[in-house]
């Protein structure tokens, strides 16, 4: 298969766009550029006088790579015109050797990501070394098949992109659900009986945080959750680290049951989780909380209750520190619980259960969607497509 350097058939060439100052302009920054997908997360359009300085033009010919942390994988294919950061390097391919499409799939390979991301400079804001990446060889199969490997990679991309819609509209159906049947947690329209946090956990617990100092890393120890482990209203379990059982054994208030709720009380504060059987026994951090369910709050409403907007609402309006966020235990104690008839809550959780099930079979094919998308991208650029 031929080959070329990157410099050789997609140098970087800005636009050059016939614009007044008072014209109106897209304006992309990388915060509104989704990680591997290259999706537009939000549109931001302004004044062309505005953009800054610091900023370039690019047109639909352009690929947009950032160079700022390559591992983050920002790579945008334009459909309009715009101003882009100079973060994002304009790059032009040669239309008579180098599809864009195809050069777009291919700065976004795990192969090519993988590589550049060891070629990086800089701890804090480490950048793409651009001498390197210019040097690099990307194949050229014939321009024809480089369209039809796009157009395959387009078509997986796609399958994905609406099985994540799908997914986000069970996330959306909840959240109307839950005010359907119980209302605004911040103006009460139903007038439930309100309680703090602190008066619906189990009999016998307390809303509570962890260990104070896990030491190291403990071999076949107790597992204990941090913030960082508390991922998209998960824990992730693969990276759970341990501690010694004498040290655990000192902090048995915070001791977690399967069923509980974990909520992060720093950095990220009001993230939450549910323990799974697997956790049962674990233990939390200092920036973790444990929230029990009692008898009056079943799992599935006190947990959505405290995922809704207006629980989270008055979560962040408690929260102290610009730097270092978090908030109190005892603020987070008196966060005030609505509480509907046990009956409405086990209704809301039969409605629950039914859509986690369907977010389960959704997941699955997600996640057999994204082994296929990486096995198209790994054929595709070994020339087996």
């Amino acid at each position: 298969m031929k080959m070329a350097t990157l410099k050789e058939v997609a140098p970087a060439c800005a636009a050059k766009l016939p614009l007044r100052s008072t014209d109106l302009v897209w304006q992309l920054n990388l915060d509104q550029i989704e990680s591997e997908s290259g999706r537009i997360l939000k549109k931001v359009t302004g004044p062309y006088s505005k953009s800054g300085s610091s900023t370039q033009l690019f047109d639909t010919q352009n690929v947009l790579y950032s160079k700022l942390r390559p591992y983050l994988n920002k790579v945008v294919c334009p459909d309009d015109s715009g101003v882009a950061t100079t973060e994002l390097v304009p790059l032009r391919p040669d239309p008579t050797r180098l599809d864009r499409r195809f050069l777009t799939h291919y700065l976004r390979s795990p192969q090519f990501v993988r590589w550049i991301s060891n070629e990086v400079a800089g701890a804090k804001m480490p950048r793409v070394s651009m001498n390197v990446f210019w040097g690099h060889q990307i194949p050229l199969p014939p321009l024809e098949k480089q369209k039809r490997i796009a157009a395959i990679l387009d078509a997986a991309a796609e399958l994905r992109t609406k099985r994540r819609e799908s997914l986000a509209q069970l996330d959306t159906l909840l959240q109307s659900t839950f005010l359907d049947l119980f209302g605004d947690p911040v103006t009460n329209p139903k007038e439930w009986e309100e309680k703090l946090l602190s008066e619906v956990v189990r009999p016998g617990t307390i809303v509570t945080y962890g260990i104070v100092q896990a030491g190291d890393e403990f071999s076949g120890g107790i597992p204990y959750i941090r913030t960082g482990d508390i991922v998209d209203g998960e824990i992730v379990q693969n990276g759970l680290r341990h501690t010694n059982p004498a040290i655990a054994s000192k902090f048995e208030r915070s001791r977690v049951d399967a069923g509980d709720i974990v909520m992060s009380i720093r950095a990220t504060v009001g993230t939450t989780a549910v323990v799974p059987p697997s956790l049962d026994g674990a233990n939390l951090t200092q920036g973790t909380a444990r929230i029990a369910p009692g008898p009056d709050a079943l799992l599935p409403f006190l947990l959505h209750y405290l995922r809704s907007h207006g629980a989270q609402r008055w979560i962040q309006r408690q929260v102290k520190g610009a730097t270092f966020k978090e908030i109190t235990l005892g603020r987070l104690r008196e966060l005030p619980v609505l509480l509907p008839p046990i009956a409405i809550q086990k209704k809301f959780g039969e409605i629950v259960a039914q859509i986690e099930e369907r977010r389960l079979l959704e997941r699955n094919q997600l996640e057999e969607l994204d082994h296929l998308f990486a096995s198209l991208q790994s054929r595709a650029f070994r020339g087996e497509l």
